[in-house]
């Protein structure tokens, strides 16, 4: 019976130290809806890429995203460790976003 006890309080107060937290990273690209057509749709877009541990479709609901904006889901990846304190998120093990081409002037 007492080795029953010490076993139990060893697992329920010695094992969760070995517990590993982990989360996921989204990149986000927010970009404005345009009302014209495509064909008269100039070649410059306003959009902005975000980096968030929350989807496309949970951002728009924690965040407020204007109504002709459109959020897109780029990119994931999975990172350990925690959050809290405002630390930054880990980088992306693919490497950089490339970078989209730059519209002519």
């Amino acid at each position: 019976m007492k080795y029953r006890i010490f076993l139990s309080a060893f697992l329920f107060v010695l094992l969760p130290a070995f517990a590993q937290a982990e989360y996921r990273v989204f990149v986000l690209k927010i970009t404005k809806k345009t009302a014209a057509p495509q064909a008269q749709q100039p070649e410059t877009q306003d959009f902005r890429l975000v980096e968030s541990t929350l989807d496309h479709i949970q951002y728009r609901y924690y965040y407020p995203v204007a109504a002709d904006e459109e959020v897109t889901y780029i990119d994931t990846w999975r990172c350990y460790g925690r959050t809290s304190d405002f630390q930054p998120h880990c980088p992306n093990p693919k490497g950089q976003i490339p970078a989209e081409p730059a519209p002519a002037p």
